[in-house]
């Protein structure tokens, strides 16, 4: 669960530190005696992502959003007026809002120098070649039918030296692949039914055809178009997915062992209710 939390926070963070590049001070819109700035609509649309980002860079867009800054501000106001901010409910909300705030901005402080170099991540990549490799994988070709009548006579057509391909295209009920001559593309261990799966994978040379397999969906004929031989992930294939990957790890490990130390430098007290024995 802890660290679950730890990469929410992550997340959090990570999309905090993206920056806006626009007139911060830039007044756009005043109400009563309050200037609304461009930073402060910007500031407003962040949590919702690269879209709001890309819609406030419309001109009806702009406006829109810039009416719904207004809307708050009048509500914001309207309830000052009204001194809703002096209620339990608002102040116990607004100290839960200052806290997560300055958690936040603890949290980016801390982790604002996290970094992983070229070599790292190499050196990652080379001692972990496992994660890193391509399963062996085969193109293979099949003939689905429903019967045994309809198995013998693909067969028999099969055996009177008609190609495989035009035998799946005239035979075959699969939907996805009968109208490519059965062909099913590449695919690795795993992602077909087993006992489909053994069928193919122990044909051994390409034009190899197995005798016919019996699964929950029929009768297949399965046809080796090619084996493609386990092969490693080339490092500039990976080189951005793994750095950030590295970096999250070590901002997750520094946030944790930080609040390991914090825990000793603040009392902590924990009061959960022990199981009755």
């Amino acid at each position: 669960m802890a660290r679950k939390i730890f990469a929410a926070l992550i997340l959090v963070l990570s999309f905090s530190l993206c920056a806006y590049s626009a007139e911060g001070d830039k007044v756009l819109a005043r109400v009563g005696s309050e200037d609304i700035t461009e930073a402060e609509v910007l500031e407003f649309i962040q949590p919702f992502g690269q879209q709001a980002v890309m819609l406030y860079g419309t001109e009806q867009g702009r406006k829109m959003i810039l009416d719904d800054v207004i809307s708050m501000r009048l509500y914001a106001l309207d309830g000052e007026s009204a001194k809703l901010d002096q209620t339990p409910e608002f102040q116990s909300q607004l100290r839960n809002a200052r806290r997560a705030m300055l958690a936040q901005a603890a949290m980016r402080d801390i982790i604002k120098d996290v970094t992983v170099s070229d070599d790292e991540a190499r050196k990652f990549y080379d001692d972990n070649p496992a994660m890193f490799t391509n399963p062996e994988r085969i193109r293979a070709r099949h003939i689905l039918v429903s019967g045994d009548e309809a198995l013998a006579k693909v067969q028999d057509e099969l055996k009177a030296g008609k190609s495989f391909d035009l035998v799946a295209k005239e035979y075959s009920i699969d939907p996805g692949s009968a109208a490519n001559g059965g062909d099913l593309g590449e695919f690795p261990r795993g992602m077909m039914v087993p006992e489909f799966e053994k069928a193919a994978f122990d044909l051994k040379n390409p034009g190899d055809v197995s005798e016919p397999v019996k699964t929950q969906f029929g009768w297949h004929i399965i046809k080796l178009e090619e084996r493609i031989p386990e092969s490693p992930i080339p490092f500039e294939q990976v080189k951005a997915r793994l750095t950030q990957e590295l970096k999250d790890q070590k901002t997750q490990t520094l946030l944790q062992d930080k609040a390991k130390e914090l825990e000793g430098k603040y009392k902590v007290e924990r009061f959960e209710d022990k199981p009755e024995k």
